[in-house]
């Protein structure tokens, strides 16, 4: 960039994020004429942002309702809103139920393949692998990780189920 068109781009970034940065910002210009923008006020320079400091209460904590893990809003549906009568939401909320249980069986099921693979691995490595060390370790390494995904697609699983209940 050209010096001349360096300083103008300096301010106006200085001027953009003044309001962001709340400090007070000073000016410098030394002998050779390089103008140094600082939130450190220097021997000779001016100050350019003075931060008012504003003051503006906290929000009130909400009070938990007896009973309710947590409270509930009651914002108006938009008047468009399709709405849903009880008998069919329940009927969608068993069918996801349902879909979360049949989720969390296959998950067990690949979670129990995905043990039994590296037991098994562990134990035995081929002739190649005897040959080169670390094509084992890092068969092993993707059949742990392996395992550990489907442990936390379990736990995920097992999570979302115990909301529903």
């Amino acid at each position: 960039m050209k010096p001349c068109t360096t300083l103008p781009l300096l301010a106006l970034a200085v001027c953009i994020a003044a309001p962001l940065a709340h400090a007070d910002i000073y000016k410098y210009v030394d002998e050779e004429g390089r103008v140094t923008f600082s939130n450190i006020p220097i021997k000779g320079s001016q100050r350019v942002y003075i931060d008012s400091i504003s003051v503006i209460p906290a929000p009130k904590p909400r009070t938990k309702a007896s009973g309710s893990a947590s409270p509930k809003v009651n914002a108006p549906s938009p008047a468009n809103f399709p709405k849903v009568d009880s008998a069919t939401q329940k009927a969608r909320d068993t069918n996801r139920r349902l879909i979360l249980q049949e989720e969390l069986s296959a998950e067990q099921r690949a979670l129990d393949e995905a043990r039994q693979s590296l037991a098994e691995a562990e134990g035995n490595r081929t002739a190649e692998e005897k040959q080169n060390p670390q094509k084992y370790v890092q068969r092993l390494s993707r059949l742990r990780e392996a395992a550990v995904v489907h442990e936390k697609n379990v736990a995920a699983l097992t999570s979302e189920l115990g909301r529903l209940q």
